[in-house]
């Protein structure tokens, strides 16, 4: 496959300044950006799963989530100057999408040489509203995003090394595997991402399975035991007991249903036509590029002619992750977009370069001292129109006003009788989680979620109820369907000035 020198750049005509000065401002911008609209407190579903597991280091919902669960413990601790557990939690995304926006910068420098044009695409993608959302709140996405961004630098500078310096490249490879399989052990995306990998190592060095066989023994097994190794603290953290222990993957059979996600296996639906797939990719890219959508595209073209190898991982990248996060509907979808928006960033980047080799063209020799203004000039212009639309949603976008969750939390303790049981449901749930076990708040309190009910024997939710209606205090947090039907079982009393409908259960219907 032909193509322009440009995708295999000298790394020797890049000084560890020309990183720095790429990798530095977006990193710093977007930080600021998003610790200044970062969540403060403690949230909801997710998101305080997320804000435990890594103080108390549990196992979270499938598939596990080890790397980050380990990585959210280390934070704990090394940020402690910075707030209380779940704020450095919350940290840490910030710091992971910001890493990922500088990531993709030093990218694009490799790529095209014009810093410029890295620095243009970070910025925008820091700013995209579905980086910005998950950037100022605890969720393994952040992380995912990040790695995969380390990932295309890895595989750049094992690209750009592989025709000169194969030893040295070896290396590249060998810590992108091990990258790979730390990121398999923060979330399962990472699987979509396999066959883009694939493609450009194999477009790269179509005779490395043969020639370099050692070299990929020896990835094979980085990759096997950064995966294993991680995964390994699911079974061995689950015997410990921990506060949080989400399916117990002690056993073999447990393990499995926790790793691969059986629970949620069956979820997937048809996939829509593929102009309905075409619109909807559309909408989103303009969701988040506004304007600039139209250059990403743009960018596919140019990259296929330019950078064949990187276009194509990145058209696998997008579209495998797309096409699975469509099928898929599960609630707050658009994480998944992240990596698909990581490409096309990557995409307006490579157009961004093309426009200004253009110019440069058109300006004729003596005119193309003033080309590297004028991409300077276009890299400016698609920060504004990034820009302007992110003070429009700034307001939207700010989460450091939330509260909800530190006042559900707060009110539901203060309310509950002593030795309470709570049946709950998951997005209610975490932050009681959080309160006991991370903040020691009401430990006579025993909150059951919808994955106790079915792993300690209670079957249903009048179940749980029955085994402690009479001995206990019980309550229920239920949502509207549920409690309706509930309602006509159990003669249940509002408890007021709690944040959530949170009900405590009186006896039986008929005993009224």
């Amino acid at each position: 496959m032909s193509e322009q020198p440009a995708e295999s750049p000298d790394q020797r005509l890049l000084r560890p300044l020309d990183y720095l000065l790429a990798a530095a401002p977006p990193f710093v911008g977007a930080l600021l950006l998003y610790v200044a609209t970062l969540l403060p407190d403690v949230g909801l579903w997710d998101t305080a799963e997320m804000q435990t597991i890594g103080p108390v280091l549990g196992i979270a919902h499938p598939t596990g989530y080890p790397t980050y669960t380990l990585l959210a413990w280390l934070a704990s601790v090394v940020l402690q100057p910075f707030g209380n557990e779940a704020y450095r939690a919350d940290l840490l995304s910030a710091l992971a999408m910001a890493g990922a926006a500088s990531l993709l910068s030093v990218r694009l420098l490799m790529t095209t040489r014009r810093a410029v044009v890295g620095l243009a695409a970070g910025a925008v993608f820091a700013l995209a509203p579905v980086a910005w959302s998950w950037g100022v709140r605890a969720d393994p996405h952040a992380l995912h995003v990040f790695l995969a961004a380390l990932l295309l630098v890895l595989l750049g500078g094992w690209q750009a090394r592989e025709a000169t310096d194969r030893r040295a490249a070896g290396r590249w490879l060998v810590v992108a595997a091990a990258v790979y399989g730390l990121s398999l052990g923060n979330h399962a995306l990472t699987l979509l991402l396999a066959p883009g990998v694939a493609a450009f190592v194999l477009l790269v060095a179509p005779r490395i399975l043969w020639q370099q066989w050692r070299l990929v023994l020896v990835v094979a097994a980085v990759l096997v035991l950064c995966t294993g190794l991680v995964y390994l603290y699911l079974p061995l953290r689950s015997a410990m007991n921990p506060p949080l222990d989400y399916a117990d993957p002690q056993t073999w059979d447990r393990f499995w249903y926790v790793v691969l996600g059986e629970q949620f296996q069956g979820s997937f639906g048809p996939l829509p036509s593929l102009v309905e797939i075409g619109a909807g990719v559309w909408d989103e890219l303009v969701r988040n590029l506004g304007l600039l959508a139209g250059l990403a595209v743009a960018g596919v073209a140019v990259g296929l002619v330019r950078h064949p190898r990187l276009t194509i991982l990145g058209l696998l990248w997008f579209g495998s992750t797309w096409l699975f996060a469509i099928g898929y509907p599960n609630a707050n979808i658009e994480r998944y977009y992240l990596v698909p928006l990581l490409v096309a960033a990557l995409w307006l980047g490579l157009a961004l370069d093309a426009l200004a080799d253009a110019l440069a063209e058109i300006l004729g020799r003596r005119g193309r001292a003033r080309a590297g203004l004028v991409s300077a000039l276009a890299a400016v212009v698609a920060v504004l129109l990034a820009t302007g639309p992110a003070v429009e949603r700034y307001d939207t976008l700010d989460a450091s006003d939330e509260t909800w969750g530190r006042r559900f939390l707060e009110a539901a303790f203060a309310a509950l009788e002593q030795d309470a049981v709570v049946i709950s449901w998951w997005s209610f749930s975490t932050p009681l989680w959080y309160g006991q076990h991370v903040e020691g708040q009401r430990p006579d309190v025993t909150v059951i979620d919808d994955r106790d009910i079915l792993d300690d024997g209670y079957v249903t939710v009048g179940g749980a109820i029955e085994a402690h209606l009479g001995r206990r205090p019980v309550y229920v947090i239920r949502q509207a369907d549920d409690r309706e039907r509930l309602a006509r079982e159990y003669a249940l009393t509002a408890v007021p000035d709690v944040p959530a409908e949170l009900y405590r259960v009186d006896g039986r219907a008929e005993e009224e």
